[in-house]
């Protein structure tokens, strides 16, 4: 179990880290954190706070559960489908 929450650990924080860049990259049209929908951003708050979870529990500072790994999973696998959307659907946006 703990190489499976190590990488899912991993896994969650590159996920967050490219959809906080694909967020910054539809921000550069003179946009504000204001001019995005609800949903989106509470989606983005929730993968943010995953990847804060995940690398607190890489550098050992949070004990390994399993509720966490089943959190993990639950997370990234829409996370994975979104940034699939935004990447190779030209339509969809995080705006």
């Amino acid at each position: 179990m703990n190489v499976a929450l190590k990488i899912t650990s991993c896994l969650s924080i590159i996920l967050a880290l490219f959809l906080v860049y694909t967020v910054i990259d539809e921000m550069k049209g003179n946009m504000s954190l204001s001019d995005i929908s609800f949903l989106p951003l509470l989606i983005l708050i929730v993968v943010i706070v995953n990847a804060v979870l995940a690398l607190l529990l890489l550098i050992g500072k949070k004990k390994p559960q399993r509720e966490f790994l089943i959190l993990q999973i639950f997370i990234i696998i829409p996370t994975s489908l979104l940034l699939y959307q935004i990447l190779f659907n030209s339509t969809v946006s995080c705006t």
